[in-house]
C-alpha cells in the first residue's frame, strides 16, 4: 500500500512540475507577444518586449518561490503532525 501511495504522489509531484514549466514558458510567451506588438504599435522596438518579458519572468519567478515556500510549510506541519513509524 506505501509503494501505491509513493508512487501517486511521484506522479502528482511530476505532473505539478510540467504544469508549472508549461505556465511558465506561456505565460512569458503571452508577455513577449505582447510587448512585441506594443513596440511595433509604438515604434519603440525592443522597449517593451524587454520590459514586459522581465516583469513577467519576476513576477513568475516570486510566485513560484512564495507557492515553493507555502507547500513546504505545510508538508512539515503535516510532517511534525504524524507519529513516527
Amino acid at each position: 500500500m506505501d509503494l501505491l501511495r509513493e508512487r501517486r504522489e511521484l506522479n502528482q509531484g511530476l505532473g505539478d512540475a510540467l504544469a508549472t514549466a508549461f505556465e511558465f514558458a506561456a505565460t512569458t510567451g503571452i508577455f513577449l507577444g505582447l510587448g512585441w506588438l506594443i513596440d511595433r504599435w509604438l515604434g519603440t522596438s525592443p522597449l517593451f518586449t524587454v520590459a514586459l518579458a522581465l516583469f513577467c519572468i519576476v513576477g513568475k519567478s516570486i510566485l513560484l518561490l512564495a507557492t515553493y515556500n507555502e507547500k513546504m510549510k505545510r508538508l512539515e506541519a503535516e510532517r511534525t503532525r504524524r507519529p513516527a513509524p
